[in-house]
């Protein structure tokens, strides 16, 4: 019987050879392999052209496809992974062979393999369409606040959803027919096949562009909004055919250009499609500008001269100067090639006069020829975008790219006197490249500092061990870190570190403070950060860095001088106790100054922001994983601390940055900001560094009570102290562990926060430090994370929920009161990828097993709970099987109270452990009379 070839879908989509031979033998089939040896046979008496394109796709073929193809990366030594470059070449090499082969195969008997179930497979008949065209057509939905995308496919007429059929790569089949996708029609449906919803951001910045070159509805998924505004003015000079000068009117709305005659246009921005009615009083001014300019304008719908006639009698320079610019915006002056450039290239003479700290004072002086150049002209241009310079003979002097390269970031940025130039010297480091007109420049840094900087960007290898001091192993994003920050500290530049919460900011920076320390042991180093962090800071130091001596420098009874006079190395305080005495900060030249949570400086008038800014820092660091919480103004106070000669003035700084970036009218102004600030801000996230860290991080998070909360936890231990104490001495120590169980739950009330205690005193207008610790997390750090918090008692529940919508935070919440069918529904809405819901509160025992919270990463445990086998069952509600993130708990511990305690003591015996200890009762029932006496002395 003859063989007949069939196709293996399947096979097809793994990249496998989709064809193979098969034919009926007696009462079995036979199948041979899709190999060369059985093709030369099968086609015996086929041409070899016939016969090579049916080799495209044999074992044979595709085996040394894959093997080329992998040779290829191994030489082109690329960053991408190995398995996606074969496979995305591979599946190009699949395309062209198929497109190849149909028209041999297209009219001849095809039979499909098709799964039937896990383990049976249907033998049916099919064919390839080898001149039928597929035609593609998308519409939008909106579901919620997302947007999903809808592939449409209209073959012979009929028009069908792309989830009725099905697509194997670039196949379509319908009713047993094959339909050939487009290239780029199969390229954008393998972009779009992972896509569930999206944001409007992300539909419109990535795949409206794409969706609209097809047939798209999009109809009622947009809110509508009409714009009637001014717009700016600008006039395009360009040239045609090498002789004429056009002038060419535009407008700019928002940002967005025109220069047609239409009546409207439409723009869309997030959820809304904005339509921009033309303003035609305001453009029909500047085309009456333009007419007026030149005789040669008057009654014309196109502006144009010749070269001779924009030249004769200096009109244009007259024209450009003293009417033009000041005006209008003027583009495109530097993309001319033929009008009248100066024959004469740009020569600057640059020679550095002096150093003051961090400035550079410098002579510039700049010529075409024998036309002299004012620095204050450089800038302008620089400023305005220009590349050019207008001479006085009407001649466009160019600046090159190499001049650029040179001195544009410099002379943007600098303070002018005549021909002395005053900038940063940090802009060295922002600068493309160092020349060899700018060798003198090298003067100013430290030696080799330019190549180690060079090195620390391109090479893992370390530039500076870890000192002795430091009992810690530092990851290699952590080593990075570390090492960047000395680097810049060489040049007294200051570094704003801003990886994600959890990355291990601190540790980075102790490492590099016991590294400076090391170098001068007798320097002076102060942190700055939130009161309810200065514990923790404390206790990092204890852990990573023992052997410096620190200080605390915070409420009341507190004396500056006893740290001046010491030999302690650290002193820790906050933004408030620095506000109040910043004359004594204001007495020592610290060799570096640390700013935890720099947020707190984001307003530039606000005293203590003030306060800060007047501090003496050799090195100065910023630790902020959110450094801008609402706008581009928060930068502003930020890097005036780490570079106050480089964002020396607040007003050119809202002019250049904040409004447009602001307005969103230019991404040249964002990345002009981050290139400027690029060295001295590193920011990780878990994302990047999750390759190299485990997969949970567990810590404590210290909270230290305010005066009046500690007074009140202080009543209430004395009185909880002196009750228990009775009955011990009363009943034994047996019978009274119901007291201290009892006694214990009081003070734990006390740390969660002070309303919780009824029959003890009035508390109920003490604020809790938990509470508003936690609230300052989800607001800054984790505004745009998913977080869960687990609370043992219920009272508090009910204060962390007044607390949330008192800022506006959405949350859902359960107890062990809530059915388990609610609780269902409530799992899955923050489940649900477009829930906008950042916070679930639960009961820790009613929410640590039988749900999966992996929307989130970041867990809260507001008390502290015995076992920690209860804690990790919480914890791992969100650290299980389907979470793809980086994991972060925080166990919310008040220094020096109960809490801190009872960790010591988890720490210190050995019977409180996951097995032993299965609820409060058991932890107490092993506590001794001096462990009861260590918890409440």
């Amino acid at each position: 019987m003859e063989s007949k070839l069939l196709f293996n879908p399947e096979a097809f989509c793994k990249l496998q050879t989709p064809f193979s031979y098969f034919r009926k033998d007696k009462a079995a089939y036979v199948y041979e392999d899709f190999t060369k040896d059985f093709l030369s046979y099968q086609y015996r008496n086929s041409d070899s052209v016939f016969l090579n394109k049916m080799q495209l796709l044999t074992i044979e073929s595709i085996y040394k496809e894959r093997k080329n193809i992998k040779l290829n990366y191994q030489k082109l030594k690329l960053n991408t992974g190995e398995d996606l470059y074969i496979e995305k070449h591979l599946k190009n090499y699949f395309y062209q062979s198929f497109k190849e082969m149909i028209p041999l195969i297209a009219d001849n008997p095809l039979y499909h393999k098709i799964r039937i179930d896990s383990k049976k497979y249907s033998v049916q008949k099919c064919r390839l369409s080898k001149d039928t065209a597929v035609n593609l057509a998308f519409k939008v939905e909106k579901i919620k606040n997302k947007l999903k995308i809808i592939t449409l496919l209209t073959i012979n007429d009929e028009t069908d959803e792309l989830a009725a059929l099905e697509r194997n790569l670039f196949l379509i089949l319908k009713e047993d027919i094959y339909y050939l996708l487009a290239k780029q029609d199969w390229m954008l449906l393998e972009e779009l096949s992972d896509l569930n919803t999206i944001d409007y951001e992300l539909f419109i910045n990535k795949y409206y562009p794409k969706l609209k070159k097809y047939p798209l509805d999009i109809s009622g998924i947009f809110e509508e909004e009409i714009r009637e505004i001014v717009p700016d003015s600008l006039i395009q000079i360009s040239e045609l055919g090498g002789n004429l000068l056009l002038f060419i009117p535009k407008w700019d709305y928002d940002g967005h250009i025109v220069d047609d005659d239409s009546d409207s246009f439409e723009v869309y921005q997030k959820n809304k499609k904005i339509i921009y009615l033309r303003n035609k009083e305001a453009e029909n001014e500047t085309r009456n500008f333009i007419e007026q300019a030149h005789p040669n304008f008057k009654a014309k719908k196109n502006y144009y001269l010749t070269f001779a006639e924009a030249s004769k009698k200096n009109w244009f320079f007259h024209f450009f100067h003293e009417e033009l610019k000041d005006n209008y915006r003027v583009v495109g002056m530097d993309m001319l090639s033929y009008f009248r450039y100066s024959a004469h290239s740009v020569e600057s003479e640059f020679k550095i006069i002096k150093t003051i700290d961090n400035e550079i004072v410098a002579s510039f002086k700049t010529n075409f020829g024998k036309e002299k150049i004012e620095p204050k002209t450089l800038q302008k241009a620089i400023i305005e975008g220009k590349k050019f310079i207008l001479l006085k003979d009407n001649t466009l002097g160019i600046l090159s790219d190499e001049w650029m390269e040179q001195f544009a970031m410099i002379l943007k940025y600098a303070s002018i006197n005549k021909n002395e130039i005053t900038f940063a010297k940090w802009i060295l480091i922002v600068s493309e490249s160092l020349t060899e007109q700018q060798k003198a420049l090298k003067m100013v840094l430290p030696k080799d500092w330019m190549q180690r900087w060079n090195h620390w960007n391109k090479s893992e290898e370390n530039l500076y061990e870890l000192p002795e001091t430091i009992n810690a192993v530092l990851r290699k994003y952590q080593h990075k870190g570390y090492e960047w920050m000395n680097l810049l500290a060489e040049v007294n530049a200051g570094t704003l570190l801003a990886d994600d919460m959890g990355l291990g900011k601190t540790l980075q920076t102790i490492s590099s403070l016991a590294y400076w320390a090391s170098q001068n042991p007798g320097s002076k180093f102060l942190i700055i950060c939130p009161a309810s962090l200065i514990y923790n800071w404390k206790k990092e130091f204890e852990k990573f860095a023992p052997d410096i001596k620190l200080m605390i420098h915070h409420g009341t009874g507190r004396d500056f001088d006893d740290f001046r006079k010491s030999d302690f190395q650290v002193l820790i305080s906050s933004y408030s106790i620095i506000r109040n005495d910043i004359d004594d900060f204001l007495k020592i030249v610290w060799d570096a100054v640390i700013l935890d949570e720099s947020h707190h400086i984001k307003n530039l008038r606000a005293k203590q922001t003030q306060a800060v800014l007047k501090l003496f820092g050799k090195r100065r660091v910023i630790l902020n994983g959110t450094p801008i919480m609402n706008s581009v103004s928060d930068l502003f106070p930020q890097l005036n601390f780490l570079l106050p000669q480089l964002f020396n003035s607040e007003k050119k700084f809202k002019d250049e940055f904040e409004k447009p970036i602001q307005k969103g009218a230019s991404e040249v102004h964002t990345q002009m900001l981050k290139k400027l600030t690029n060295p001295f801000i590193l920011r990780r996230t878990k994302e990047i560094a999750a390759p190299d860290l485990p997969p949970k991080t567990e810590s404590v998070m210290w909270c230290e009570m305010n005066e009046q909360q500690m007074a009140a936890y202080n009543e209430l231990k004395n009185q909880v102290r002196q009750n228990i104490m009775s009955g011990i001495n009363n009943k034994g120590l047996n019978n009274a562990k119901l007291d201290v169980l009892q006694g214990i739950t009081k003070l734990r009330q006390m740390c969660s926060s002070p309303r919780l205690i009824k029959d003890f005193g009035d508390y109920s207008n003490i604020g809790s430090v938990k509470i508003d610790t936690l609230i300052e997390s989800l607001t800054t750090n984790l505004q745009n994370n998913k977080v869960i918090v687990f609370s043992q008692f219920l009272e508090t529940m009910d204060l962390i929920s007044e607390a949330l919508t008192a800022n506006n935070i959405e949350y859902l919440s359960f107890s062990g009161k809530t059915p388990a069918s609610k609780r269902i529904e409530l799992v899955n809405e923050f489940q649900d990828e477009n829930s906008q819901v950042q916070v679930f509160l639960l009961s820790l025992m009613a929410g640590n097993s039988g749900i999966n919270l992996t929307q989130a990463n970041y867990v809260f445990l507001v008390e502290p709970w015995w076992n920690k086998a209860v804690q990790q069952q919480a914890i791992d509600r969100v650290h299980r099987i389907g979470q793809n993130a980086h994991v972060f708990a925080y166990n919310m511990i008040c220094k020096d109270t109960i809490e801190e305690k009872i960790i010591e003591l988890q720490n210190s015996k050995q019977f409180i452990s996951d097995e032993l200890i299965g609820n409060d009762q058991g932890f107490v029932k092993n506590l001794s009379e001096k462990d009861i006496a260590f918890l409440f002395e």
